[in-house]
């Protein structure tokens, strides 16, 4: 395997590799007849860029852009711009009028393409997973499925396409090169136009030990100066950063400077988010969140009581393969994606199940993998005795089965 030791923004030799979380299965679900398969498996690590401070993967991507990863969560983009600091908060987009015309790439939600046309706005859709291209498309859409490359770029750039906005969903994220990505971007947007761009909240997962939350399908982590850094050697701006409903951030950068500097960028300068011993230190409480959390459970099953889990996506998969947690730890997964049940976690080959499995076998303890766990503190499994375990930021059991049940776990 080729380790990247370059950065792959800025060019610069000064990577701090800071977080090995070793070489995991692909987080694919797996069927029955797959059980004596062999699975790939490639190494999470990463590094942090002492000049423009991003962080990357600096291993190979099993990034598919055929394959769409997760549910796509519609953000209710309004139709009307940002462009300044008196506009309203709500306010984020660009002065789009009938007429204007939008460039999307890459799994955005088709209720926000369909709002945008209902508007007026003109859109073309290139989208590389067949399945959402399809969809695009039977909705009346202008869509084209196709991975977006140097050859899509060079034929919107004959065709003489320029868009008032660019917007980005996740692509840059997976860019293997991301100066040239952009710059073939920027080439098709107006002088006025907007790039708009999905980024996860490094923030957020640094700060709460998310750890499970990097994979090997990512290559960029940005946080809010690493991306300006990049934005600002392609002649942009970063003017606004949202948080969406599913804790994601949304980026808004033009060539014309709207806003004053960014409250994140601030946060993060107060937090540390440039000093390589951030990351040093992130490391070092990852280290100790996977050896407690290892201790707990082991007692737990030593003293002969029962244990399963909750989330069998990504997050769940990467979480119970870096710690080691096996059937003889963990018993089942349940997971409210009927795709999932009947399948096994990939690595430690768990069963998953669907929520009622959890009322049927009646584990004592429930570890929570996935999402919040406020939600499972009113379930009928908590009102029954059960206990909750918390891994992160630091692994916790919580019994909170005073509470009065509201619903059950997996409504």
């Amino acid at each position: 395997m080729k380790k990247v030791k370059t950065c792959r923004s800025c060019g610069s030799g000064e990577l701090l590799p800071f977080l090995s979380l070793g070489h995991l299965p692909i987080p694919e679900v797996l069927a029955l007849d797959r059980l004596d398969m062999q699975e790939t498996r490639l190494p999470i690590e990463l590094g942090f860029c002492k000049r423009c401070l991003m962080v990357q993967l600096l291993g190979e991507s099993a990034h598919d852009p055929t394959r769409l990863h997760g549910r796509l969560q519609p953000l209710g983009l309004p139709t009307e711009p940002h462009r300044g600091k008196k506009a309203p908060p709500e306010d984020r987009w660009v002065g789009l009028q009938p007429g204007a015309q939008v460039l999307c790439l890459q799994s955005i939600p088709l209720e926000d393409l369909l709002r945008l046309r209902q508007a007026g706005i003109g859109v073309l859709y290139i989208e590389s997973v067949p399945e959402l291209a399809r969809q695009a498309q039977a909705r009346g859409i202008p869509t084209r499925a196709e991975i977006f490359d140097r050859a899509s770029l060079e034929r919107l750039q004959r065709e003489g396409f320029q868009a008032d906005v660019i917007w980005l969903g996740e692509a840059l994220a997976h860019a293997a090169d991301l100066n040239s990505y952009l710059e073939g971007l920027t080439s098709l947007l107006g002088e006025r136009g907007t790039l708009v761009l999905e980024l996860p909240n490094l923030r957020e997962w640094l700060g709460r030990r998310q750890f499970n939350c990097f994979s090997q399908r990512q290559l960029h982590y940005f946080s809010a100066q690493a991306l300006q850094n990049l934005l600002r050697r392609h002649g942009f701006w970063l003017n606004d950063l949202q948080t969406r409903p599913d804790r994601a951030l949304l980026a808004y950068a033009s060539r014309t400077r709207f806003a004053e500097p960014l409250p994140h960028l601030d946060e993060e300068q107060r937090l540390g988010l440039a000093n390589p011993v951030y990351y040093q230190e992130f490391a070092s409480a990852v280290a100790s969140v996977r050896e407690a959390l290892l201790v707990l459970l082991t007692e737990l099953r030593a003293r002969g009581r029962r244990i399963a889990a909750y989330g069998a996506g990504e997050p769940g998969s990467l979480m119970l393969n870096f710690v080691g947690l096996g059937r003889e730890i963990v018993e089942f997964v349940i997971d409210n994606d009927p795709a999932r049940q009947g399948r096994y976690v990939p690595g430690v080959r768990i069963p998953i199940y669907a929520p009622g499995r959890l009322l049927e076998e009646r584990p004592e303890y429930l570890l929570v993998l996935s999402g919040s766990h406020s939600p499972l503190e009113d379930s009928e499994f908590v009102a029954r005795g059960g206990k909750l375990i918390v891994p992160l930021p630091y692994p916790e059991i919580l019994n909170p089965s005073a509470k009065t049940p509201r619903l059950q776990v997996g409504t």
